[in-house]
């Protein structure tokens, strides 16, 4: 958590979808944090962009602390659009007209999806392991990757991911992870297990490649060298004109092999990103 500066917590509301948790701290100019889920990763190094930047960190819908929306809870039907919207509306709650955004993974999707659609509200992307793909490999993705997660098929109306091993067989496999990092994720998927695979279907259902050849806005793209999602660094470098690339060296403690600079590699990601966004100030 930061500690330089004073924060503040607090929920807020949307008038059909229930409540967006937001971390607040810092002062300057709008700097808006989104993550595939919590927002506990970037609050880790808010203290370095509050020197500069009023950083909101939002925990995504659905996600730790924000509420599932309501409309998905009512309907069964939700989309990276209607995440986006979400978002939009929290921004407008908040009085934010137009920021910067730090962003990582599915959260970057649905960043991608505001900057392409909506680009006054957007000034800087960073944008940490972006998934780039059209959306017939999205479906190669969720079909081969993410699909054959969800094996429990007795304790709901569709697949779901089996409950969590205990925190101490856990972390066998990632030596790194935390009590409260396995706590969230254990509370959440105990929360509605149902909200998991729909969120994370609906990510590989966009096609980033067309999103991202619409995206005006200055752009950074940061992957950690062994990071899996490498295998579209390019494409989205070359669709998004102008974006700057970055591959940031992994320690050999580095773990998941799948996204997260900002949290294995906080302090070159912090640097890269602090760079970019200063940059012209």
């Amino acid at each position: 958590m930061a500690t330089e500066f004073a924060f503040t917590e607090h929920y807020v509301a949307r008038q059909e979808g229930g409540r967006v948790y937001c971390y607040q701290v810092g002062k300057g100019d709008p700097l808006v944090f989104l993550g595939a889920d919590s927002g506990r990763g970037f609050t880790r190094i808010a203290d370095r962009f509050a020197q500069h930047f009023t950083c909101y960190i939002l925990d995504t819908p659905g996600y730790d602390r924000s509420d599932i929306p309501r409309s998905w809870l009512a309907t069964k039907s939700w989309t990276i659009s209607d995440c986006a919207e979400a978002v939009l509306e929290v921004l407008d709650n908040l009085a934010i007209n137009q920021c910067s955004f730090v962003c990582g993974h599915t959260g970057a999707i649905v960043v991608l999806d505001i900057a392409a659609n909506h680009p006054e509200r957007v000034k800087k992307l960073v944008m940490d392991s972006l998934p780039f793909w059209s959306k017939e490999q999205g479906k190669v993705v969720w079909e081969k990757f993410f699909k054959p997660q969800y094996t429990d098929t007795t304790s709901y109306d569709m697949p779901v991911a089996p409950l969590l091993p205990p925190w101490d067989k856990v972390r066998q496999n990632e030596p790194d992870l935390t009590w409260d990092e396995w706590k969230i994720r254990d509370e959440l998927n105990r929360r509605d297990r149902r909200w998991h695979p729909v969120h994370r279907e609906a990510a590989t259902q966009v096609d980033t490649a067309v999103l991202g050849s619409r995206v005006k806005a200055p752009t950074l793209l940061i992957y950690g060298e062994r990071d899996s999602l490498r295998r579209g660094e390019q494409r989205a470098h070359e669709a998004i004109g102008g974006s700057i690339l970055k591959i940031i060296p992994d320690s050999p403690k580095a773990g998941m092999p799948t996204g997260g600079s900002y949290r294995f590699q906080p302090e070159e990601f912090t640097r890269l990103t602090l760079d970019f966004l200063l940059e012209g100030n």
